[in-house]
């Protein structure tokens, strides 16, 4: 019987592969979903809204963007993982959910590079460190380093939150620069910048979301933790350009859930390297403050690799404390 059985199994299997190859072909034939797992107007909404315009420019489709937040972007992720395998839902990826949560999170639920295919590490990010203009109005990083050399265990840096990257990061900092200082961790940035701004927290390790205050005059920013100065801080220099072999290494990327057919991932790679390259793009990026990178799926899962692995060494050093 399971010879006989044989030759319709074999012209059934090449009808299916003559029927995928053009599917292939012709995807994208509707609209794609791009899910952002956090609150809409925020900079990794606009770094989103940004590419997936140009991308689907290049795909000639519409990509709609949909913002799922909740539980450090648990709930959006979630929601890529459990989507059709068609490349019609896609996610955008940082390192919180992607690197930490996984170490930090014992309830997390998602194993990133199992659940997920990378498709493309669009940007880099970069923080920048901030003191309170009212209550260091002068002097630069060496100044400050003295200052905070001079009260060892008494002044204090500000994050983000426990086993946030800010957090990670500014441990990396505070051993870099060989200072002791208290961790105050808040919930979210913004009560951080607040306090920080107003003088309540000595300093901290901040994003993009540090420029308003900057440029209210209740900020002032000592150096950057980029490869190169960054267009918001043209006039403020990198650690490196101070002596301190110090960058963060946040990042932007985009992700499928696994199981989506190599030809699409491919497609959609291709698209967005493209919308990355494009002159108006690269620009909108860069005024942002955003290095434009668009590598390649590969070369995104051996990001979250290394950052996984940098972070998890830490925790395993007992550096990092997760209690608040």
């Amino acid at each position: 019987m399971i010879t006989h059985l044989l030759p319709s199994f074999a012209l059934a299997f090449a009808l299916s592969v003559g029927v995928a190859a053009p599917a292939a072909a012709a995807w994208p034939e509707k609209p794609i979903t791009v899910v952002v797992p956090y609150p809409a107007g925020g900079f990794s909404d606009i770094v989103t809204r940004t590419l997936t315009e140009a991308v689907g420019r290049q795909l000639g489709q519409i990509v709609v963007v949909e913002n799922r937040p909740g539980a450090s972007g648990k709930i959006g992720l979630d929601q890529v993982r459990r989507a059709p395998k068609d490349g019609y839902t896609i996610g955008l990826a940082l390192q919180g959910p992607m690197a930490i949560l996984p170490l930090t999170d014992p309830n997390f639920g998602i194993v990133p590079l199992r659940d997920f295919e990378p498709i493309t590490l669009a940007v880099d990010t970069f923080n920048v460190l901030v003191v309170s203009q009212e209550k260091f109005p002068t002097g630069g990083l060496k100044e400050f380093m003295a200052a905070l050399r001079a009260k060892p265990g008494k002044m204090n840096y500000a994050t983000a939150g426990p086993g946030t990257s800010f957090h990670f990061n500014s441990v990396i900092l505070n051993e870099k620069l060989g200072i002791d200082a208290v961790h105050v961790p808040y919930k979210g940035e913004a009560p951080a910048l607040n306090d920080v701004a107003a003088g309540v927290v000595d300093y901290m390790l901040a994003s993009q979301g540090a420029k308003a205050y900057v440029d209210a005059g209740r900020l002032r920013p000592l150096a950057v933790a980029a490869s190169q100065r960054i267009a918001p801080y043209r006039d403020v220099p990198t650690f490196k350009e101070l002596g301190i072999d110090f960058t963060t290494d946040g990042w932007l990327g985009f992700v499928a859930p696994v199981g989506v057919p190599a030809p699409v991932i491919e497609r959609l790679q291709t698209a967005f390297i493209k919308a990355v390259q494009m002159p108006e793009v690269h620009k909108a990026l860069d005024v942002m403050g955003f290095k434009p990178v668009g590598a390649t799926g590969a070369e995104f899962r051996r990001v979250i690799e290394q950052t996984s692995k940098r972070y998890a060494d830490l925790l395993r050093s007992g550096k990092v404390s997760l209690k608040p």
